[in-house]
């Protein structure tokens, strides 16, 4: 979650004693104060919940972070989404505003005749984080859409690539009874009936003024992080000859500092994002070859298979090794 996930987080580990230093550790805020009164970047909060996930030791906090995320707190966003005529309507809008939310997933609205299915991913984000913002995601959305039908049950179906948890009954409680775990995928399915339900908060005039102002947000960079994806989509082009900063500005067409510059408006930098598709790679490798780690690193530019391994540990929690089990 964006610019509202801060607080929440604070809330859900107020009685934790969580160490404040640890949770904005790599934001470059110096105080939880500073962080709590500043814009936060997309950067600047995978930092946030990456640190969270790993201080609380708690694999459903995700869970319990969507079940707080309420509409109002969304400011136009969620104004936007609550004056939507039905749930199906409301799934729309938000899939077309989904970055100014979740700007580092790939989320994706697969309709039919009798039903949706929306489906979540974060392939560059270390799997915890994944998980932390998929589950927050669909929490958030059942969440609200029983609070806005004013329904005490919705026939839906979640899909998650993970294995049976022991707190199995969070999920029964957020979700019901239509639960698939060592899935293949993130996806959570609306039936036809839920889709046609009412909102409570439908206001048909107000909908067309609150989704032309999120037009007017959704244009700046910042929430799009426009020139970050073409330089991702060209790192991952190059796979084995990974340009540097300087030439990756001349493909862009631009200069040094201005990279660097945009890079810095939407919220990154290039070593971040160098560091995300090598995360990528490392996983298809280790995941669909039998190549040996220390030649995976090799491909990813690491001479030292050590150095590989730090880093791979660094990004995902887990060694190459532990990945591959």
């Amino acid at each position: 979650m964006h610019q509202f996930v801060l607080p929440i987080l604070i809330d859900l580990l107020s009685d934790t004693g969580v160490d404040e230093d640890k949770l904005i550790a790599g934001t470059g805020f110096d105080s939880l104060v500073a962080a709590t009164t500043s814009e936060l970047t997309p950067f600047q909060v995978d930092n946030l919940c990456g640190n969270a996930v790993k201080l609380s030791h708690d694999s459903t906090l995700g869970l319990k972070a969507g079940g707080k995320l309420e509409m109002v707190s969304l400011g136009i966003l969620g104004y936007a989404l609550m004056s939507c005529a039905s749930v199906g309507d409301s799934l729309r809008v938000l899939m077309r505003y989904i970055k100014m939310l979740l700007p580092s997933a790939q989320v994706s609205l697969l309709p039919s005749k009798e039903k949706f299915e929306l489906i979540g991913k974060a392939p560059e984000l270390p799997l915890l984080l994944e998980r932390f913002y998929i589950d927050a995601l669909f929490s958030g959305i059942v969440h609200n859409l029983y609070a806005l039908t004013d329904k005490t049950h919705v026939n839906i179906q979640l899909e998650l690539p993970y294995k049976r948890p022991h707190q199995l009954a969070i999920y029964h409680q957020i979700f019901g009874d239509q639960l698939s775990f060592d899935a293949s995928r993130y996806a959570l399915t609306f039936d036809k009936p839920t889709l046609a339900m009412s909102l409570s908060s439908a206001n048909p005039a107000a909908q067309d003024i609150f989704r032309r102002e999120c037009d007017r947000l959704m244009a700046t960079e910042a929430h799009l992080g426009i020139v970050s994806e073409r330089v991702k989509q060209t790192l991952l082009s190059a796979r084995l000859d990974f340009p540097n900063c300087k030439t990756m500005a001349a493909h862009l067409h631009m200069s040094e500092s201005t990279l660097q510059r945009r890079l810095a408006k939407e919220g990154t930098r290039y070593q971040g994002l160098l560091d995300q598709v090598r995360y990528t790679l490392a996983r298809e490798y280790l995941q669909q070859t039998a190549l040996p780690v220390a030649e995976i690193g090799l491909l990813l530019g690491y001479s030292d298979a050590a150095n590989f391994r730090r880093s791979f540990k660094r990004w995902s929690g887990v060694t190459p090794v532990q990945l591959r089990s």
